[in-house]
């Protein structure tokens, strides 16, 4: 039995009164709209004489409490009671509900978890006072968030603004904290790492008036910061590498996208160019490149669409869709505008001035746009090598133009006017050039038109059409992870071209191609392909140097809309001329006879090409990205339901920004958003995110939500000016977190005054510091800083996770990794949604399905239990043990060591007394349980 030198504190859970955001997000999602749809006409609001069915009503929290004649509706917290789980669970025969058929299980485990986490429902006054009726101008006009920011000829400084209110309630601000507390605040807060036992002698001697200055300045071009703010950007995008659900496949190179955040942190990249790379960085005129690699930064910024949970063989395809275009729309919209615009997917927003409209403009966006695996290295270099290569083909060939004949035979004419065009390359329109690199080239190869197979062997094209350069047959792949299924079986990133979407009007998809390739009908943008499902829309087509057609059967998809994705095996001559759809097979193609080749002296073009081929960057990585198409109009889905379209609606920006419709698609969407006239949420919502990050709590608490179910600003002034002069300061994240870290408002004590404490009880007026709880990764990370074995390397393939016996289930991992996880950071470690890390998910790391911008801090037992017995902490300590005693110097030096490491001070007296004391036989173990006994204080796990 181990004995502890200190008294461990354990806290008992608390539930929390109030319901929150999350929780009134998935009412508002998933609830509200299945009981006034399904539940309303019989048990809402009854007509003037009436009484509800079974004296049930559903519209509000208090009628679904008293229940009906059967009793109550709902118990909260308790699925095993209650009606109406009992009615849409149809196992009670005489109680079926809805009666014309059972709920989706989709729908009622919706259900089940709205009532198990308390039954959250909104306040009833705000419910009366903005559901009655939807008038978007009005409500914009009197919501705050939507109002222009507000400018002042004679700003304040913040903590002018601070005190001015804290003057307003008659209190005064506390001291300074002292100076190794700020020392430790801020390490922990730019870099997520405890300060070491050099870095604190050395602030310990600067007395310079600078000194607190200087430290930040140090701290903010650490290598360390990216990694830090780099986490707090992931938990905003959800990010994850793996889809979740039965067999959990990869998203391939995922960490691509983790590491470019990191790098872009580091960087300083300004915020509006940060969003124009989420929303466009595939179709940017002037890419963000590495200076040193010539890396695309800025092509693996949409990769964040990517990210979210997919299932490989869902039943309803078109659902799917909606579903994960539906996530899509959250993530984006809470990340950069801080509203909840998915809650307009079914009706009209029940609070705030967002329509359904403003939903499907937005999903006929990202239908437009399609998922990609992108090649980013070489990016410049090689589209100059394309440029280059297209001006020698032109001058050895333009003036060699054959006349040759493209027409078809009457039986193949008479085919081809029944079918339904998909694209032609001899007549092509705007905007449906879409190669995903340069090896298609500039546009389709006219019909006659000479060329040269490798330099070698001239030939004329039979017809127009896109023709892979066999120039570019060397392309490889390196350090990169293939797609799942099928997809992942042939090198598709630089091979490919593809098609404008369309609707699937035919059951069979007819390509005349040359050469051997494959084509990818990506169905509803399905692209996890495995299992018994969807198989069919992948059609591999063997080597033929002839044109012909090649049938592609997708009748059981009939309906659905769709793009395909044409990949050239490189190793041949390949082509596509044309897509078409149709209810019959085409007669047997019949080629048509070409002139002569003349003869050509190559020497020069042979030596031109081969010069070329020395400048090209062969090997790349794979980075996820979208592949942008043309962007058409989409329509409302009455109820959220794919099978009842509605009206249209045009691509544009939301009603409450101006409805201007994007005729450039993600582009011009992300220009209109840097734009904080048009959209003042922007800026609002990042600075309020840093502001949140420094100091606890954001100035609008409700950091993801800013409409009327959101908190209200307590310093509304301070925000809009802190918004203008992020803008005017060039949207740099570093310069403002240096000047909110440089204020007297960061650098207070976190001991409150207890007249502060009566008037302002939330410290909402910052009169003192807040105490906050490391996060799981802070707290980890620090374990490893401690003992010494935290490895700094940036970078990479995560580290697989360590399995126990716990975790278990389908889609487990292949491979173990190490308990230490090798040493690396946390942000290092892979994240695998069923199989998520046990020690950071009990200090809340959040489970990444939807934007997190406030983590849940939590005060359970399992967390004191897990740092005294998990592996990885008890390995930690042990290392730690050994480190302090294979440092020279007395018990008490070493103890002294243990406390500059572990908490960034001296012990005082007692404790060194009590430490030493408890060290007397110097054993192995006995450390261990030292170093166990600190860090399970609440000063290691807290910065005040």
């Amino acid at each position: 039995m181990r004995c502890w030198p200190l008294l461990l504190l354990f806290a008992l859970p608390v539930r929390a009164a109030e319901p929150t955001a999350a929780q009134l997000e998935h009412f508002e999602n998933k609830v509200r709209p299945v009981l006034v749809e399904h539940c309303g006409k019989c048990h809402g609001e009854p007509a003037k004489g009436k009484e509800p069915k079974g004296g049930l009503r559903t519209d509000s929290l208090a009628a679904l409490l008293t229940g009906g004649d059967n009793g109550a509706a709902i118990v909260p917290g308790d699925v095993a009671k209650g009606k109406l789980l009992e009615a849409i669970r149809y196992k009670n025969t005489d109680l079926l509900m809805p009666p014309k058929g059972k709920l989706d299980d989709a729908i009622v485990k919706d259900i089940e978890q709205w009532i198990r986490d308390g039954a959250a429902w909104p306040k009833e006054k705000e419910t009366t006072a903005t559901v009655s009726t939807f008038d978007l101008p009005k409500r914009k006009k009197e919501h705050w968030a939507w109002q222009p920011l507000a400018k002042t000829d004679k700003p304040l400084s913040v903590d002018d603004h601070l005190q001015s209110k804290l003057k307003e309630k008659g209190l005064t601000a506390v001291a300074k904290a002292d100076k190794l507390v700020l020392l430790r605040r801020a390490t922990f807060t730019l870099t997520g790492l405890p300060p070491t036992p050099a870095e604190i002698a050395t602030f310990e001697k600067d007395t310079s008036p600078k000194a607190f200055e200087n430290l930040v300045d140090r701290l903010l071009s650490s290598p360390a910061f990216g990694e830090r703010w780099g986490r707090h950007w992931l938990d905003l995008v959800r990010y994850a590498e793996s889809r979740g659900h039965e067999f959990e496949p990869d998203i391939a190179n995922a960490t691509e996208y983790r590491d470019y955040i990191i790098r872009a942190f580091n960087s300083d990249v300004p915020y509006d160019l940060l969003l124009k790379e989420h929303l466009a960085g595939d179709v940017l005129q002037k890419p963000r490149l590495d200076p040193k690699t010539g890396f695309n930064e800025s092509l693996v910024g949409p990769g964040f669409w990517h990210l979210g949970e997919e299932v490989h063989s869902p039943v309803d395809i078109r659902q799917d869709q909606a579903d994960r275009l539906d996530n899509r729309i959250d993530v984006l919209t809470k990340t950069f505008l801080g509203v909840t615009v998915a809650c307009a997917r079914c009706h009209d927003h029940k609070f705030d001035a967002i329509s359904t409209k403003d939903y499907y403009s937005l999903f006929a966006l990202l239908e437009a746009s399609a998922y990609r695996q992108a090649r980013p290295d070489g990016w410049k270099q090689n589209r100059e090598v394309a440029r280059q290569l297209a001006e020698l083909q032109h001058k050895q060939f333009d003036g060699l133009k054959q006349s040759v004949n493209t027409g078809f035979d009457a039986k193949t004419s008479a085919w081809l006017a029944k079918t339904d065009l998909v694209i032609d390359y001899a007549k092509l329109k705007p905007g449906e050039w879409l190669p995903d690199d340069v090896t298609f080239g500039d546009g389709p190869r006219p019909a006659g038109s000479l060329s040269a197979r490798n330099g070698d062997v001239v030939v004329v094209e039979p017809r127009t059409a896109a023709v892979f350069d066999p120039f570019w047959a060397k392309l490889k792949l390196k350090d990169t992870m293939p797609d799942y299924g099928p997809l992942g079986r042939v090198p598709r990133a630089g091979f490919s071209i593809r098609t404008p979407s369309f609707v699937l009007t035919k059951p069979t998809l007819w390509y005349l191609v040359r050469g051997g390739g494959m084509a990818y009908s990506a169905v509803s943008q399905h692209t996890v392909l495995a299992g018994p499902l969807h198989g069919e829309m992948v059609k591999v087509f063997k080597n033929d140097d002839q044109y012909r057609w090649v049938g592609h059967d997708l009748s059981k998809l009939r309906g659905l809309r769709t793009h395909v994705e044409l990949s050239a095996d490189p190793a041949t001559n390949f082509a596509v001329a044309m897509v078409v759809q149709s209810d019959t097979p085409p007669p047997a193609f019949v080629p048509g006879t070409l002139p002569a080749v003349p003869t050509i002296d190559l020497s020069m073009y042979r030596k031109a090409q081969q010069e070329l081929q020395k400048q090209v960057v062969w090997e790349s990585r794979q980075v996820l990205s979208c592949w942008d198409g043309p962007t058409s109009s989409g329509v409302v889905l009455i109820r959220g339901n794919p099978r009842t379209p509605g009206a249209g609606v045009p691509p544009r920006t939301m009603e409450a920004h101006g409805a201007n419709e994007l005729k450039h698609g993600r582009l011009e969407l992300a220009e209109r958003w840097c734009d904080p006239v048009q959209t003042p949420l922007v800026t609002r919502v990042i600075v309020n995110r840093v502001w949140h990050q420094l100091f606890g709590v954001g100035l609008v608490a409700s950091v993801d939500n800013f409409g009327l179910l959101g908190e209200l600003p307590t310093h509304p002034e301070l925000l809009d000016q802190l918004a203008n002069e992020f803008v005017t300061d060039g949207w740099s994240l570093k310069r403002f977190i240096r000047k909110l870290m440089l204020t007297e408002a960061y650098q207070r004590s976190s001991t409150p005054k207890a007249d502060a404490l009566k008037t302002d009880p939330t410290n909402s007026l910052l009169h003192s510091f807040r105490v906050k709880r490391l996060e799981g990764e802070a707290i980890r990370d620090a374990m490893l800083a401690v003992s010494g074995r935290l490895d700094s390397k940036m970078y990479g393939p995560s580290v697989p996770i360590a399995l126990t016996p716990f975790l278990d289930g389908r889609g487990k991992p292949g491979t173990s990794g190490p308990i230490d996880g090798a040493g690396r950071r946390s942000i290092y470690l892979a994240v695998r949604r069923n199989f998520l890390n046990p020690f950071l998910i009990t200090f809340d790391t959040p489970i990444p399905f939807s934007t997190v911008g406030r983590r849940q801090v939590s005060n359970v037992p399992a967390q004191a239990l897990t740092l005294l017995n998990d592996p990885f902490v008890q390995g930690q300590a042990e290392m730690t043990a050994k480190r302090l005693l294979a440092t020279p110097g007395t018990t008490a030096e070493r103890v002294e060591l243990l406390y500059k490491l572990s908490l960034a001070r001296s012990a005082t007296p007692k404790e060194l007394d009590t430490c030493v004391e408890f060290l007397k036989s110097g054993e192995l173990q006995q450390w261990a349980d030292l170093v166990h006994t600190v860090w399970n204080v609440k000063e290691f796990l807290y910065i005040r």
